[in-house]
């Protein structure tokens, strides 16, 4: 078992620690037994059996913080975040000291907040590609084909990998179409070998990426083609008619350090790839080299630099594109194993990474994702619950954004709700106003574009408008109903009718023109609010008798309800009422007790006027009758009825 595991043949191990703890009377063989198949199922992916071991170590060892920390591992891996944030609360205890422990914990803690925001994310299993095996690493090639790995059976070797007790990885390929409707209903064909004697080995072929126009590979090759290395490197191939030839390694790392997962810039002059050899940070290290056009060479590597890499593995490296990175790490804060990250910027200079959550991330090992140009669709690897195998590939693509404003229209101060309120937008990726109607519930519902912005108000003829409201699509990434409620308070009619300055020349009732100015402020308010009816009552000062007065005053009235009917206000919703000099606003009266002897003209000028009197918010214009048509002849000109020749009578 021990010689097994040196060799890193885990699944071999496994059988023999297990064989040891059953036969095994001694305590320290019985639980150093359990302990290492433990180790073994965790290596090999079988969270749930390691789960078993580890609790069968602490039954015997309850303070093996060891044991207890990889126990809060397999259930964090098995997506039960909160046993997983208890366990791990238990290794605290055992071993405070440890720096990374509060990170582990945070990751759980995430984990059960990101399940519950909304995402545009759709993660899905690609059945018809995967095995009971291991598929993953997928790459776009050209249009219409994908490249993956896989260590599933009939592949180029039938020696079996001891790790995993599978067969070595493969590269395979797998043409599909898409559907132009539904862009996310793809038919895969069955997978096939990639030139089989040529590309792949007897050993560990994968993780393949290519230049832009599709001529060249670069894949990760272990043990060299004769079986004789040791360790995992870059290599390269290009394509001649159907075949790949020249195939080589890269002279760009030394051999006696594993490195592999190469991903290419558009531009094809910048290589990303992980590696564990000197200079870096941790355990895998993400890695640059760019390719001098002179010497047709690549450069010495250059790490990323501590923002990207940690003291664990940062690996799978994948540059979009549009220059972001994404790529794998167990060493930043996770809520899995191993999250996917993305990150902006270009030499050693990169932006925080970025974990992309759930579902692209899950409790399992998630890693070597890829993104179609447009960022809404890709396929990532992943050993997550529901998988086929032990890795699989799945594929997720972003729901289209999908934004609505709704909310209702309320009485400021009553909180009624108001039916057939106009509710108008102004929206900045529209060219005019949009207006709709709310219900019989006071309720209003719309559309809107991503990123635009949007102003709103409500009007209705009872009540003044609304306030403006503002709201904004924009910086949202999740399919959102936005709310805005409009409050509108109650129409004050007798302000909206409250005028001064109608006056009038001395024994004249025609309008002046400060009085034409004041008459068409009305107007306008009765046009707004279209259910008004008024009273326009007219007076005079005391000067000629008061039966003219009487007169004079009518003459007044009406010459303003003249005025305004002439500027489209029904005459059915004016009365004109003349008051003489019944009214005055001053002392400035001909006879009586109380009598202003000397009234300047000014004085006697405020008493030629003309007020408005609210009388209702209830008028209903008159149907117009529907006028009948005069009978046609045979021929359907108007005339004669039909069969009659004779002109009608006049």
């Amino acid at each position: 078992a021990r010689a097994a595991l040196e060799k890193k043949e885990y699944s071999v191990a496994r059988e023999n620690f297990q064989s040891v703890y059953s036969k095994s009377k001694n305590k320290d063989e019985k639980l150093e037994a359990a302990f290492q198949a433990a180790e073994c199922y965790y290596k090999a992916n079988d969270m749930k059996n390691a789960e078993g071991w580890y609790k069968r170590v602490l039954n015997s060892s309850p303070q093996n913080a060891d044991a207890q920390l990889k126990l809060a591992e397999t259930i964090k891996a098995q997506a039960r975040f909160t046993d997983a944030i208890i366990e791990f609360n238990k290794y605290k205890k055992l071993n405070p000291s440890d720096p990374k422990i509060d990170d582990k914990i945070r990751g759980c803690e995430l984990a059960l907040k990101w399940k519950n925001e909304k995402t545009r994310y759709i993660v899905e299993n690609v059945k018809s590609i995967n095995s009971k095996w291991s598929d993953f690493a997928p790459m776009y090639y050209k249009k219409d084909q994908i490249w993956f790995t896989s260590d599933r059976e009939k592949g180029t070797s039938k020696r079996q990998y001891g790790w995993t007790y599978n067969f070595f990885t493969d590269l395979y390929k797998v043409n599909y179409k898409v559907d132009r409707k539904n862009p996310n209903n793809i038919k895969y064909d069955v997978p096939v070998l990639v030139d089989k004697d040529k590309l792949n080995s007897n050993y560990n072929d994968g993780t393949p990426a290519f230049d832009s126009k599709g001529g060249v590979v670069y894949f990760t090759q272990c043990n060299g083609k004769d079986g004789k290395g040791g360790f995992c490197r870059i290599w390269t191939a290009k394509l001649a008619g159907q075949e790949w030839v020249d195939i080589m390694p890269l002279e760009l790392t030394p051999d006696s350090f594993n490195s592999g997962h190469p991903s290419l810039t558009k531009d094809n002059q910048i290589m990303y790839f992980s590696s564990e050899m000197p200079g870096g940070y941790g355990g895998k290290d993400i890695w640059y080299a760019t390719f001098s056009k002179r010497s047709k060479t690549w450069g010495d590597p250059v790490n990323l630099g501590p923002t990207i890499n940690t003291e664990k593995d940062e690996t799978y490296p994948f540059i979009h594109e549009d220059g972001t990175l994404y790529f794998s790490s167990n060493g930043h804060v996770t809520i899995g194993g191993t999250d996917i990250f993305y990150s902006t910027g270009s030499g050693t200079d990169w932006s925080t990474p970025v974990n992309m959550k759930s579902p692209i991330n899950s409790g399992g090992d998630d890693f070597a994702i890829i993104l179609a140009k447009d960022k809404e669709s890709g396929y990532l690897s992943s050993n997550r619950e529901g998988s086929k195998g032990q890795d699989d590939i799945w594929r997720f693509h972003m729901e289209p954004l999908v934004f609505t404003l709704s909310g209702v229209a309320r009485d400021s101060k009553t909180q009624q709700l108001l039916s057939n309120t106009t509710i108008t937008f102004t929206m900045s990726t529209e060219t005019g106003k949009i207006t709709v109607k709310t219900d019989n519930k006071g309720y209003y519902k719309i559309s809107l574009k991503p990123k635009t912005d949007v102003e709103l108000f409500g009007q209705h003829e009872d009540y003044y408008d609304s306030k403006i409201a503002f709201q904004t699509t924009k910086g949202l990434e999740v399919s959102t109903d936005l709310v805005q409620d409009l409050y509108l308070n109650p129409f004050d009619y007798e302000n909206a009718i409250r005028v001064e300055g109608i006056y009038y020349d001395l024994d004249k009732a025609n309008i002046r023109l400060d009085a034409a100015k004041i008459l068409d402020s009305l107007v306008i308010n009765l046009k707004k609010y279209p259910k008004l009816r008024i009273e326009l009552g007219s007076h005079t000062d005391c000067r000629a008798d008061s039966l003219y007065n009487e007169n004079l005053s009518q003459r007044r009235a009406d010459s303003a309800v003249a005025y305004i009917v002439r500027n489209g206000i029904d005459q059915e919703r004016l009365v004109a009422k003349g008051y003489g000099e019944r009214m005055l606003v001053n002392d400035c009266a001909c006879e009586g007790t109380w009598v202003k002897r000397n009234c300047t003209e000014e004085e006697h000028q405020l008493n030629r006027r003309t007020t408005v009197k609210l009388l209702g918010n209830d008028f209903k214009p008159k149907e117009e009758p529907k006028k009948e048509e005069p009978p046609k002849d045979q021929k359907g000109k108007p005339g004669a009825k039909p069969g009659n020749t004779t002109q009608p009578k006049r």
